[in-house]
């Protein structure tokens, strides 16, 4: 619940904000680039994720890397394993 006069853009929670965007997407595709935060490094991982908002993405998810990506597949664990996560 929001405080009284609060911004609904700043209070809504992660799963408004994901449902607004695909409601404002109309019936085009979502742009919903992942990012791994930091790779190659931290200045040109936050130019790609500016980059991304430049370009009008809906949604952006952005990966922190772990050293034991089960799930993620091939390129993914690679992004984690280049910023020496192994």
């Amino acid at each position: 619940m929001s405080a009284p006069g609060a911004d609904p853009a700043t209070q809504a929670s992660g799963a408004e904000r994901i449902r607004a965007a695909f409601a404002d997407s109309g019936k085009r595709a979502a742009l919903m680039p992942y990012l791994m935060g930091g790779h190659p490094d931290v200045d040109t991982s936050r130019a790609c994720l500016d980059a991304a908002i430049a370009a009008g993405a809906d949604l952006i998810e952005l990966g922190i890397p772990f050293s034991d990506p089960l799930a993620d597949g091939p390129i993914i664990h690679a992004a984690g394993a280049a910023l020496g996560l192994e």
